[in-house]
């Protein structure tokens, strides 16, 4: 006799995701526009990715007490006040001129978001059953990415000068609350087990870790810098802008597929498949820049790969722990995206200052074959 697979429950599923996608659109939207504000006035490479620093380095700090938080004063708090206030932050960054005022809004953006994806991340794995798993974190992955794009194309429509594009993300920001709110009573528990340390967390899962931070570092020098390495080559703000969108209609065309794949196929060797294509379609990107549609043929591809390497990580991360460890997990994955985006946006814009725009090409082609080359090597149960 067979046994019944849990019914996926989608609509607290699409509840939760729809959610992070509206917020996901303010990011998606402020990366390019504060990149190109500050390159306009004349900022260098460095500055700007020190600038856009301050966000990851947020998520760093938050990523150690949002497993209390989430305990203390349970999920849908912590993502109504995080919201909220990653929300105030953008509206006083487009009312202050200043951009060394910037770096401390931003950092607090970074904690304010570190803590609604430690909660909607964590939610997500709690809701996605066994069977099924790959599926709904790819479905996720895919909304989510919707986020990053509509920023850009948001970006098209109201322009990158005064106050709309400020006004248009905190839109979106407190848009994210409605679908929260509307299905808190089919989300999952607050859960009363102790919280983890994330630093505990840490030797449990190296290879997840180490590629939730890769994808990170590839995610916050493409929002931020990637408009600053196309400019380089001749392209306007307009075409800037529809490369970001491109891009990220890649993560969203091929996250839900890769689910699938993860559901069928070894999850390591989708891995791998996954960093190896990163690493090539960053490798030809000066190549294919100077042809338009090759070009984002190029960055199509690279950002659904890039972009699959978290799902993967997310997807494993799901089917080996529960509770208090899930919850840890979720936040080691903050930190480490935190400390991605920290680590690889100056070190990025530093090479892009020192060896023009290819210097994008060339950390990003070398990370990824490193990554490839870990996690053949080491074993995680």
């Amino acid at each position: 006799m067979q046994i019944a697979r849990a019914r996926i429950l989608w609509r607290p599923i699409a509840a939760v995701a729809a959610g992070a996608t509206l917020f996901t659109t303010v990011q998606g939207l402020s990366y390019p526009l504060l990149a190109i504000v500050l390159f306009r006035r004349g900022a260098t490479e460095t500055f700007i990715g020190v600038n856009t620093a301050m966000m990851p380095l947020g998520m760093i700090l938050a990523a150690p007490v949002a497993t209390a938080m989430m305990r203390r004063v349970g999920g849908l708090a912590l993502a109504v006040g995080s919201i909220c206030g990653a929300v105030l932050c953008l509206l006083l960054i487009g009312a202050i001129k200043d951009p060394w005022v910037w770096m401390p809004l931003r950092l607090f953006q970074g904690l304010a978001l570190a803590c609604l994806f430690v909660v909607t991340d964590t939610w997500v794995n709690q809701l996605a059953p066994a069977h099924a798993r790959g599926r709904v974190l790819g479905f996720y992955s895919m909304l989510t990415s919707v986020g990053f794009a509509l920023g850009p194309a948001l970006l098209l429509i109201v322009g990158t000068q005064g106050w709309m594009p400020f006004l248009a993300g905190a839109a979106c920001g407190l848009l994210s609350l409605v679908p929260l709110i509307a299905s808190r009573a089919e989300l999952p528990p607050r859960d009363g087990e102790p919280s983890q340390s994330i630093l505990a967390f840490l030797p449990i899962a190296p290879v997840l870790l180490a590629g939730a931070a890769a994808a990170a570092l590839a995610d916050q020098a493409a929002m931020s810098l990637l408009p600053i390495f196309t400019l380089s080559y001749g392209m306007d703000v307009r075409g800037s802008n529809v490369t970001l969108i491109v891009m990220v209609a890649g993560s969203i065309g091929l996250q839900y597929p890769m689910g699938w794949l993860a559901d069928h196929v070894p999850r390591r060797t989708l891995y791998v498949a996954c960093a190896l294509t990163t690493a090539a379609g960053a490798a030809l990107m000066p190549i294919a820049v100077r042809v338009p549609l090759l070009f984002w043929v190029v960055v199509f591809i690279w950002g659904g790969a890039y972009y699959a390497i978290y799902t993967l990580s997310l997807v494993r991360l799901g089917e080996r722990f529960r509770g208090a460890a899930l919850v840890a997990g979720n936040a080691a994955f903050a930190a480490m995206w935190g400390a991605g985006g920290l680590v690889g946006t100056p070190i990025i814009g530093a090479a892009m200052q020192a060896w023009g725009p290819i210097g994008l090409s060339v950390v990003l082609t070398g990370l990824f074959i490193l990554l490839a080359g870990v996690t053949l090597v080491v074993s995680e149960p």
